[in-house]
């Protein structure tokens, strides 16, 4: 017997998440794909694609839910390990995230997830949601832990988080995939020292 019209077969989500999984190398790749080069990097016909996926923002959606499932214990952790006095905890904090950046695929997941996301006001909240908030969540629990000790003065967290993690994704983003490594190179080191200093210097107490 077919099944009613609007049901899912047994299996669906499984389904669905292993197409996801699949579809995150051709997402990672430039140039963006269109909807059939997605279905062929997964290794399924546009129908089926389109059955599990609905569109090509759907497909995008899903990649970018895989690539954060994927990562998603680790931020969650550099947001609470390391948690020793402020200034080596939050130099961790950013030597970390430039780690996961230029080792672990990273900052090709942001930059993907970027170009798509602004192209799209589907895409655009889930690169929100799966690429930007996880890393500034963490960002705002360790500067919470830090403002409960006494070591950074109270504030409005996320407001900090963004101060703290928004130049270095952009010194990140500039010598990267922009390649301003080439035309106006940077010692990432030196501006991750000289960032947080201000920093701190702007949320020490006293």
């Amino acid at each position: 017997m077919a099944r009613p019209a609007g049901t899912r077969n047994v299996g669906f989500e499984h389904k669905r998440d292993a197409l996801a999984f699949a579809l995150m190398s051709r997402v990672l790749v430039s140039p963006p794909p269109s909807f059939r080069e997605l279905a062929e990097s997964a290794g399924v016909s546009v129908p089926t694609l389109r059955h599990y996926f609905e569109d090509r923002d759907g497909a995008i959606r899903g990649a970018l839910d895989a690539m954060y499932r994927m990562g998603a214990a680790h931020i969650a952790r550099s947001g609470t390990d390391a948690m020793g006095p402020v200034a080596p905890s939050l130099r961790w904090f950013l030597d970390q995230f430039r780690e996961a950046w230029e080792r672990y695929g990273v900052g090709r997941m942001i930059t993907a997830g970027l170009a798509e996301g602004l192209g799209s006001a589907g895409v655009g909240p889930t690169f929100i949601d799966t690429m930007l908030e996880p890393s500034l969540q963490a960002a705002e629990v360790r500067i919470a832990a830090h403002v409960a000790r006494g070591e950074l003065e109270p504030c409005d967290v996320r407001h900090a988080a963004l101060e703290l993690l928004c130049p270095v994704l952009l010194a990140l983003l500039h010598q990267g995939p922009l390649g301003g490594v080439a035309c106006r190179p940077l010692d990432v080191d030196a501006f991750l020292d000289d960032h947080l200093r201000r920093f701190l210097r702007a949320y020490t107490p006293g």
